[in-house]
């Protein structure tokens, strides 16, 4: 499942701004070419500020028993 959609349909995830206003955060999509593992896209997801711009990566932490031991 696409992490954005899981983070977006759990969180609603806001940016606040100097003025002391809050503005939603949207789904920033990545491309079929930005599957990467490296990237952890089946964990991450970037979201976008709709008023400034502004990007944050929320990243979804493995459960303990799927975290790859040492």
């Amino acid at each position: 499942m696409d992490p954005q959609l899981r983070i977006s349909e759990t969180f609603r995830i806001e940016h606040r701004h100097r003025d002391g206003s809050w503005t939603p955060l949207e789904p920033l999509h990545h491309g079929e070419a930005d599957h990467d593992a490296e990237r952890s896209w089946l964990r991450r997801g970037i979201f976008r500020c709709t008023h400034c711009e502004q990007q944050v990566a929320v990243t979804i932490e493995p459960l303990q028993s799927e975290a790859p031991t040492p």
